[in-house]
């Protein structure tokens, strides 16, 4: 694992190891800044041989009417959109097991808190090695804890909810499939 001093440092890193920046910040990317951000929280580390980005994800399940709540799209604070067609997930922090994440997810994701949030077990531990579409030309691998969560109130149709989390993302839509 390999831990940056400074934003600065990250950012010669970066440089150093060929991975392009120019495009970062725009059309619905991240910025160094919010990788930077990522790494001081504790929720995004990097391996330096070679330039890895790693991230631990819980991935919820979360079920009404026999379907499955997915988030089908991301309004960018840009203006820009980014299709997801995911489950509803969160970053995981330092000092957090899978079931805070998870009543975290609910509660920034899809603005419901209260003793009505129920959260499982983890059910299923998976990796995937991907490009990030956040940081792009940063290889990214994400272990996923996929948990079932129980969440009152949500709409049976498709809705949108805020984002109260990092200023990237402004909106979700959400859809039951």
């Amino acid at each position: 694992m390999w831990v940056p001093d400074s934003l600065d440092r990250l950012r010669e890193w970066l440089e150093r190891n060929g991975i392009p920046q120019d495009s970062w910040g725009t059309a619905g990317t991240k910025s160094v800044q919010h990788l930077w951000d990522e790494i001081e929280a504790g929720e995004t580390t990097l391996d330096s041989e070679p330039p890895l980005r790693r991230v631990t994800v819980v991935s919820l399940r979360v079920r009404q009417g026999g379907k499955e709540l997915v988030e089908i799209a991301q309004l960018m604070a840009d203006g820009t959109w980014r299709s997801r067609n995911e489950a509803p997930a969160e970053k995981m922090k330092p000092g957090e097991d899978a079931a805070d994440t998870a009543r975290r997810c609910v509660a920034e994701e899809l603005g419901v808190e209260g003793p009505g949030v129920v959260v499982g077990p983890v059910s299923e531990r998976r990796q995937r090695r991907d490009s990030s579409p956040s940081y792009p030309g940063l290889a990214s691998e994400y272990v996923f804890h996929d948990i079932e969560a129980q969440v009152p109130g949500l709409s049976s149709g498709n809705f949108w909810t805020r984002e109260a989390g990092d200023g990237v993302v402004s909106a979700h839509l959400w859809a039951w499939r």
